[in-house]
């Protein structure tokens, strides 16, 4: 009898937990249908669409594709990374910093930079007076911790870290360094990008280098660009007792990738142009007479916008491709606004002819009833 009871109780505690279980996962997956999960296809990490994007979208950076590609397979694609990965993009404005981010964010997360388990530090907004430092520490771990206790694939982005008060980036060292855990809680898949403006002047000295002695900038050795853009952001202090001067995290190599970001030539200003114009639907056909074609005079027209520099050689612009959605804009709303007047003053053209057509015969018809 003891034995049978033993028995009907062991099954009842097997049922039990059996349908807690399906419970939970029948709650799960409606959740899931309603809300971003830690799950498929919410983490979709589809690297090839990656890949595929900044080939077609990003001109003009070739160390880049090659670079990020790499790094983000590599990390997600092996089993059991050592420590969470850090990537730093430096180059002037306009080049692709943010782009890129974009792009990285879309082939991680099905809801892209919308995503929760997606953060954006922007140092001027967030981390803008050095007297306030420790409030800012409290700020990035809490918002750290919580982001990755919610999912172990996350991506943290710092941006202008040029503008950073030193020291407050050596608040991430323990989540980017070789622990298993810290606090019961794993970052190593975890992502960590910084964005600056630091080093551009480096990085564009080293391009026109290479440019005069006539190597491609396929060709560039990406090792001379990482030595240069470690050198000058750990030991060049940036304005106001900003940037990343002697901080723990360069010399204790825990950034992974020094991803330069070079200066963008004609050629691919002329290329970002072509891009923006076919987000609107708009085609070359070398004479731009239609509503939505353009021709090449137009895109130069615009490619002229832009200042190139240095001095002497005026081969770079100084803005990237920044101004590029701006000035497409301007020039589509000035090609509508210039169809639409001709449109109305055919109109009214066609109108004053009728009007004088009336007036003829009725005059005509007037004199022929006269007596």
């Amino acid at each position: 009898m003891n034995s049978l009871k033993r028995h009907h109780i062991i099954l009842c505690l097997f049922y039990l937990k059996f349908g807690q279980l399906i419970g939970f996962n029948l709650i799960q997956n409606v959740k899931c249908r309603l809300y971003e999960c830690c799950s498929p296809p919410y983490l979709p990490n589809n690297f090839s669409r990656l890949e595929n994007n900044l080939n077609k979208s990003l001109f003009g950076q070739p160390l880049v594709k090659n670079t990020i590609v790499s790094a983000l397979k590599g990390h997600f694609n092996l089993n059991g990374p050592k420590k969470a990965l850090v990537m730093s993009f430096h180059g002037s404005t306009g080049v692709g910093k943010n782009f890129v981010i974009q792009f990285i964010a879309n082939a991680m997360f099905e809801r892209g930079v919308k995503s929760k388990f997606f953060k954006l530090f922007i140092a001027s907004r967030d981390f803008p007076h050095n007297e306030k430092i420790d409030e800012y520490r409290e700020t990035i771990i809490r918002s750290i911790e919580e982001t990755v206790k919610l999912c172990h694939t996350n991506l943290f982005v710092f941006d202008e870290t040029d503008k950073i008060p030193i020291g407050l980036m050596d608040t991430i060292k323990a989540y980017i360094d070789f622990y298993p855990e810290v606090d019961g809680i794993a970052f190593r898949k975890s992502v960590f990008i910084f964005l600056s403006n630091s080093a551009a002047k480096d990085i564009a000295q080293l391009t026109l280098s290479f440019d005069k002695q006539t190597i491609n900038r396929n060709d560039f050795d990406l090792k001379v660009f990482q030595n240069e853009i470690q050198n000058s952001i750990y030991h060049n202090k940036e304005e106001n007792e900003k940037g990343l001067w002697h901080a723990s995290i360069i010399d204790s190599y825990l950034i992974d990738f020094y991803v330069p970001f070079l200066p963008l030539e004609r050629d691919h200003v002329r290329k970002c142009i072509l891009a923006e114009f076919r987000n609107y639907n708009y085609t070359t056909n070398g004479k731009g007479a239609s509503i939505n074609t353009i021709s090449d005079d137009d895109i130069e027209s615009i490619v002229d916008e832009h200042i190139f520099e240095p001095p002497g050689y005026t081969k770079y612009s100084s803005s990237g491709c920044k101004r590029v959605p701006f000035l497409v804009r301007t020039f589509i709303y000035k090609k509508l606004l210039k169809v639409t007047s001709a449109k109305c003053l055919n109109i009214e053209q066609t109108r004053k002819e009728r009007r004088n057509s009336k007036i003829a015969i009725t005059q005509w018809g007037w004199a022929f009833n006269k007596p």
